[in-house]
């Protein structure tokens, strides 16, 4: 589905190499929330329509998987991805009318900090990094984008045992993101293509359990 990411694996592998075999490995599965999603703005470029109902389905549903490398007890280099798909439809009183759903993919890497002391039962960690941001809206016209932008994140670990964790991460991703939309300059006018670019700041909110090894 996601036919930009074919350079993924590359850098990834570049990452891992770069990384001790005996470094200290953490995988995070987590779900949660997207705030600011960009299925908002392919609402907005929907046909003018009657007034109706509109109704949010599933709005910005997210799921996870993070997997981090240790370089010290207070460094760390995290990377992973996070799924986000929000979709709707709208109705009036005498019929049901066109939906849409957008679906993004956020793939990000950072180096990641403690800011309470390492190997605690409850830590605070922030990290900033470079990201990759994926959009694909599916309604009255497909689109699709690729954006490149960067992504701080912000999270609190509890362990539950010396290899289990609950793990909150708070990700905010900057990037611009690029469309093209068109508009009618005077009445009875062909429209006129026009491209338009927007900066994002987009807020995932996810929540999970973390597994690190000896």
């Amino acid at each position: 589905m996601w036919h930009h990411s074919s350079s993924i694996p590359a850098v990834v592998l570049l990452c891992v190499t770069a990384i001790p075999a005996a470094a200290q490995v953490e995988i995070t599965l987590h779900g949660g929330l997207h705030a600011g999603p960009s299925g908002d703005r392919y609402a907005m470029e929907q046909p003018a329509r009657a007034a109706g109902v509109r109704r949010i389905v599933g709005e910005a549903t997210t799921a996870g998987a993070r997997l981090g490398f240790g370089l010290s007890d207070r460094w760390q280099l995290d990377g992973g991805v996070a799924w986000s798909r929000s979709s709707s439809w709208e109705g009036a009183v005498s019929r049901a009318l066109p939906s849409f759903e957008a679906q993004t993919l956020f793939v990000g890497g950072t180096v990641q900090g403690w800011l309470t002391q390492p190997g605690a039962r409850f830590g605070v960690f922030a990290g900033a990094g470079p990201a990759l941001i994926f959009e694909r809206g599916y309604g009255t016209t497909p689109e699709q984008r690729t954006n490149l932008g960067g992504m701080a994140t912000f999270g609190a670990v509890m362990r539950l045992d010396h290899r289990f964790s609950v793990r909150l991460d708070a990700q905010q991703y900057l990037f611009s993101s690029t469309f093209d939309e068109t508009y009618t300059p005077h009445l009875g006018t062909a429209p006129i293509a026009e491209s338009d670019s927007r900066l994002r700041h987009d807020f995932v909110l996810l929540a999970g359990f973390s597994w690190r090894s000896d």
